[in-house]
């Protein structure tokens, strides 16, 4: 007996549940769901299969589910129990054969969906998406409930995917009258609070009809916290991918519109995160954004072009401010580049470490991370590039090796050290350990507010120019060395 037939015999008692891609969010369902419990009987409630391609990376992350790991690197201690404690339960499995769907009583859908940028604009890539979801059309039980978390443009899942699962029905001559669909976005976090994101926060959902948005209310009940965090039900799939998009959107937005002042109070040698404290008090602005070194990830880099995408295609409207906030947060970091060469003039053959290649605070996530264009663009003025991040081990956009531990750097000549990303690790460095650990550093740019004001003024006072981003006021304190 096979280890799947052996998987579905163990848990013939259970519901199938099988999650198509195990990336950020693949993976974090996989836990949640594996994990969720039926009340009355005391048990596990589903038996749960992840889906992934076969290429080296789907491999790894099968190959880490099958042994009770997660597919994905985070500093959540709740992720690695969680799959620890489905290994031992033996209601998960991973696997490439996409001929369980057909097995599955519901599917969740995790598969990216690609914008490529391009010089004059961008490129949305419907092509592979849809022959995923195709894919998932041929081999599933008609009277599924696929659950679409996948961002995509508003309209996408009534418009595109509705059409493809009734197309696929069709050619296979099977009853499509109890099938259901639902769009249900994700806000997941990969961090320290990566589980908790699924399952302890708010959740909004539509379904193309109201049997399927039932369906999908009652699934999301079996492993959300909806008692504390209630769900939102919207009245068509297009307004709930629509809520996706904009949420992020709006947030970019407010991330470019900060940029602004950041540039703006920097030349004016003010202190802007003072400023925006003072502002936060009124209860209207509290969360304005912040300063920092530049925008990353898979959602705030490309939300808005798909709302574009999707207005431009439909209506012929197009969401240009939308649009605008996005290319400027996508140059955010040549913003400290600039620093550093009206400092120094010339970067040639400078050693400058960036402690900080993911794109967020304690993950090991480098998707469209704002420490490559930094990085290549730093190569370009001659400079010489060291990396270190205590959570990323192999990024793909970048030959050279990535230091882990800090030791490791002693060995090494460092001009400059930019303090890029707010891992735990670097907020919790001292004086003393930054002089031990870069002992030839000269200039200390915080792009990410890493540093206090009392570190700042002891490095400076031992000879090394300290800046920041959104910190203009140290503009006047430092010296060079």
């Amino acid at each position: 007996m096979s280890q799947l037939s052996e998987f579905i015999a163990y848990n013939e008692d259970k519901k199938i549940v099988a999650v198509q891609g195990l990336g950020f969010v693949g993976g974090a369902m996989l836990a949640a769901l594996s994990n969720a419990q039926d009340r009355v009987k005391n048990k596990p409630l589903y038996a749960v299969l992840g889906v992934d391609l076969s290429t080296p990376d789907g491999l790894s992350k099968i190959e880490a589910v099958n042994e009770g790991r997660p597919p994905i690197i985070s500093s959540d201690p709740a992720m690695p129990l969680a799959f620890l404690k489905a290994k031992q339960q033996g209601n998960i499995f991973a696997t490439t054969d996409m001929s369980v769907f057909g097995l599955a009583d519901i599917v969740v859908v995790d598969i990216p969906f690609d914008v490529k940028k391009t010089a004059d604009g961008y490129d949305v890539k419907l092509d592979l998406f849809l022959e995923s979801v195709s894919e998932l059309a041929q081999h599933i039980n008609p009277s599924a409930l696929v659950v679409v978390e996948t961002t995509v443009p508003p309209g996408m899942t009534e418009n595109y995917l509705y059409d493809i699962f009734k197309k696929v029905f069709k050619e296979r001559d099977v009853d499509d009258k109890e099938f259901a669909l639902a769009h249900s976005y994700e806000r997941v976090m990969p961090g320290a609070n990566y589980l908790s994101s699924i399952t302890e926060y708010f959740r909004v959902y539509a379904g193309v009809n109201d049997a399927s948005s039932e369906r999908a209310r009652i699934f999301l009940e079996s492993f959300i916290n909806t008692t504390d965090f209630p769900l939102t039900r919207l009245h068509k799939p297009a307004a709930s991918e629509m809520a996706k998009v904009l949420e992020n959107s709006y947030r970019a937005l407010n991330i470019a519109f900060i940029q602004e002042w950041t540039e703006f109070a920097q030349a004016s040698e003010v202190n802007l995160f003072s400023v925006l404290e003072a502002i936060r008090m009124r209860p209207t602005h509290h969360n304005i954004m912040s300063p920092g070194f530049g925008v990353g990830g898979y959602c705030l880099t490309k939300d808005a072009l798909l709302a574009d995408w999707a207005s431009k295609e439909v209506h012929g409207i197009g969401l240009p401010l939308s649009c605008e906030g996005i290319r400027i947060n996508d140059v955010m970091p040549l913003y400290t580049l600039q620093i550093l060469k009206k400092l120094y003039g010339d970067l040639t053959q400078k050693h400058v470490t960036l402690l900080g290649v993911s794109y967020l605070n304690d993950v090991a996530d480098t998707r469209y991370t704002p420490s490559e264009i930094f990085c290549n663009e730093l190569e370009k003025e001659g400079a010489i590039v060291q990396l270190h991040d205590p959570y990323v081990a192999d990024w793909h956009a970048r030959s050279e090796k990535i230091s882990n531990t800090l030791d490791d750097l002693k060995r090494l000549q460092h001009d400059v050290l930019i303090l890029a990303v707010r891992h735990k690790l670097y907020c919790d460095l001292n004086v003393d350990q930054i002089v031990s650990f870069f002992p030839s550093v000269n200039c200390i740019v915080d792009a990410n507010n890493i540093l206090s004001e009392e570190k700042a003024t002891t490095l400076r006072n031992m000879g090394i120019k300290v800046l920041g981003i959104g910190k203009g006021h140290w503009l006047c304190q430092s010296n060079p060395k």
